[in-house]
């Protein structure tokens, strides 16, 4: 088969399977057609067209013949072809090119390995209601049925993970290559984003929050603690500065004690530098806790449940979420700290204007019974049109 024939076939399916026609979808009588402007036969209309045109002309008589196009001439001219839709099944045999049909049937196939109970089955779902009523998938989310396997093996893994584990090692220990899951990263990342309730803002925080992350991870904390490591006792008010935790001395801390009554938990970290409440035992969280926060304020509140616990963010949607997302993570009845109206109302001068996204996100939460906490405050940024970060307040 010549270059220009596989070319000129696979242009011809490409049009058609971008066309309603493939799918179905309609009831006009309407063509597949390719003429001279097209990039499988842009020969016909170069300058040294005459060195193409005999045997380009012979290919197309024999797809004539093979019933697989109608063509069109003015005075033995080439003009265009059309796709006979009757034999366009019989083209991908003859190319050896899978049908559409023939994908979307491995890829149901796929789908029903799987069962999740979460939001992936929302998004499952959404695929089905695609190929029943479109003909199609959506293949910003996937390329094709293998890729789809893969990425729902690694849903069907994430919901075992009980610690952190680094992106590469859970690629070769469940994938079976060290490369794989980063080839599909950012297609995981998409589907949580858009289908996760949540709505996680940031893509690390969307791995970080379902413990797969790049690097250890590291927990920044000051004042009021006292804690024994690897037999060394020390104490954070008379190092009189933060203190850095790893994931591993997290699991190996013995916490002896906690000199204040209230702990709280800080997104930004200008904020949790410049928080100089000697009152307060402060943890940076960095935005969205992961498994290894997680770990240590289960540590504290296990030993110290009378503690208040607060939390403080940014008074927008994402700060919300963060907060609803440590509560019911850890099971610590946090408090927010300045996320309210008051806030708002003592920093007009600082405040920003939604966005579209933070409106569609603060439209959501309003309507949440999860979030009645914060639903005078919603009410009032949107009707406002205002949010406020954090590092505003002192």
């Amino acid at each position: 088969m010549s270059s220009f024939e596989k070319d000129l076939l696979n242009e011809l399916l490409d049009v058609y399977e971008k066309s309603k026609l493939s799918k179905g979808g309609t009831k006009i009588s309407r063509k597949i057609k390719l003429d001279t402007k097209n990039k499988s036969l842009k020969s016909y209309s170069k300058n040294d067209s005459f060195k193409y045109v005999d045997e380009n002309n012979k290919i197309i008589h024999k797809l004539e013949d093979l019933g697989f196009i109608n063509a069109t001439y003015d005075n033995e001219t080439f003009k265009y072809l059309t796709l006979n839709l009757e034999n366009a099944h019989k083209i991908y045999d003859y190319l050896k090119r899978n049908k559409p049909s023939d994908e979307l049937e491995k890829i149901k196939e796929v789908i029903k390995k799987y069962k999740f109970n979460n939001f992936v089955d929302d998004f499952l779902n959404d695929v089905l209601l695609k190929i029943n009523e479109k003909y199609d998938y959506p293949k910003t989310y996937f390329k094709d049925s293998n890729e789809l396997d893969l990425i729902l093996k690694s849903f069907e893994a994430i919901e075992t993970l009980n610690d952190e584990i680094k992106e590469r090692d859970f690629s070769v220990k469940f994938l079976g290559d060290s490369k794989i899951f980063s080839s599909i990263k950012n297609k995981v990342i998409k589907i949580i984003k858009d289908y996760d309730p949540y709505g996680y803002l940031e893509d690390d925080d969307v791995l970080s929050n379902f413990n797969i992350v790049k690097n250890s991870s590291y927990v920044l904390i000051k004042n009021n603690l006292k804690f024994k490591i690897n037999n060394q006792i020390i104490d954070l008010n008379d190092l009189n500065f933060e203190f850095s935790f790893s994931d591993q001395m997290i699991k190996s801390m013995e916490i002896l004690d906690i000199k204040c009554k209230k702990v709280i938990t800080v997104e930004n970290l200008t904020s949790f530098y410049s928080f100089n409440d000697k009152d307060y035992l402060v943890i940076y969280l960095a935005g969205f806790h992961n498994h290894t926060k997680q770990i240590l304020l289960k540590k504290i509140y296990e030993k110290y449940p009378n503690l208040e616990y607060y939390h403080f963010s940014d008074i927008d949607a994402g700060g919300f979420l963060i907060y609803m997302n440590l509560k019911e993570k850890t099971k610590i009845p946090f408090i927010p700290y300045k996320m309210s109206i008051e806030e708002l109302k003592n920093n007009k001068n600082n405040l920003k204007e939604l966005t579209q996204n933070d409106i569609h996100r603060l439209e959501l939460l309003k309507n949440d019974p999860k979030f009645i906490i914060f639903k005078d405050v919603i009410e009032y940024m949107l009707l406002n049109n205002v949010k406020l970060e954090q590092e505003i307040l002192d």
